[in-house]
């Protein structure tokens, strides 16, 4: 490498730290008028987003709800964004995780207005409806309103934007040979919107965190499972969130064969001591217990209940 060259690249080094800004400095001594931090809202004195998402979609929109920029932030930029706005009202969407392996399709009716602006769980051509598994989403939103320049500094939470389940079926009756298995989930929610709900607090107290409204579109799930050791079944779904009025109707299939019939866990959720509405994280781990006359749910921290009726 020519001196000159090195010479070169230590000036534009010096450069980028000389005017460089942390979320720890004054408005006034950096170059850009609005500062956001993009925490998870669970976190407690350390933000967690940066350990739950791979990637950050941002959307910002004018006053008039029409799109005017989309990024995409990786590595460091997670944890948040800065710019320069001109007076007026803004409102940021993010959507962690979007784009990942798992395929969710971004629609809009005629233009990119946020109102119309949707996230779909929807896939065609996958008879008779299944799919598999969506990314582990998460949602922000917040209104930005900058008057004569002066400079902005916000934290946007973020919430669970999925609902993770693993289900463990256990046998106390002869369990079946080992095979292909697939549980189903049916009538989970597919359709998100880009609005926010109603703001709830989040645990520290110290702001607040908003989900996505959720449309009338269902979609059927699909997930592999195996079985252990044990003589268990295991399998874990990751969809859309569930809502208070959501009929998870859950099944396990083994060589295309129906072995457990469908079993409506909205009876069970419903039980649970949280609002499945606004309740900030929907992380499930349950145990699904064969009897030769009954099936019963449980996990850890709530109430059992029993469905009677026959296996297959």
């Amino acid at each position: 490498m020519s001196m000159q060259r090195f010479i070169h690249i230590i000036r534009g080094l010096l450069s980028i730290v000389l005017t460089a800004c942390s979320f720890g400095d004054e408005p006034a001594i950096c170059p850009y008028n609005t500062r956001l931090e993009y925490w998870y809202a669970g976190s407690g004195t350390q933000n967690m987003l940066p350990t739950y998402v791979d990637n950050l979609r941002q959307y910002l929109f004018d006053a008039d709800g029409q799109l005017l920029s989309e990024i995409t932030l990786r590595g460091d930029s997670i944890s948040g964004w800065q710019g320069e706005l001109k007076d007026g009202t803004y409102t940021f969407v993010l959507w962690g995780n979007l784009g990942g392996t798992n395929e969710q399709i971004i629609t809009t009716k005629s233009n990119m207005n946020i109102n119309e602006m949707t996230l779909s769980a929807e896939q065609q051509g996958i008879p008779p409806g299944y799919r598999g598994n969506t990314d582990r989403l998460y949602y922000g939103t917040a209104t930005v309103e900058v008057k004569n320049g002066a400079a902005q500094r916000r934290r946007i939470y973020l919430s669970h934007a999925h609902a993770a389940m693993t289900v463990t079926v256990r046998w106390m009756t002869d369990e079946p040979a080992d095979g292909i298995f697939r549980m189903r989930l049916k009538g989970i929610p597919a359709l998100y919107s880009f609005n926010g709900s109603e703001a709830n607090p989040v645990p520290s107290g110290d702001g607040t965190y908003s989900l996505p409204y959720i449309g009338n579109k269902i979609a059927y799930h699909e997930t592999r499972a195996a079985m252990n050791y044990e003589g268990e079944v295991i399998g874990e779904f990751v969809t859309f969130r569930y809502t208070s009025s959501t009929h998870q109707l859950w099944s396990l299939w083994r060589d295309g064969e129906q072995i457990v019939k469908d079993i409506d866990l909205n009876l069970f959720f419903n039980k649970l001591p949280m609002d499945m509405d606004t309740n900030m994280e929907q992380e499930f781990d349950l145990l699904v217990t064969v009897y030769e006359n009954k099936i019963v749910v449980t996990q850890a921290t709530a109430s059992d209940w029993d469905e009677g009726g026959a296996i297959g």
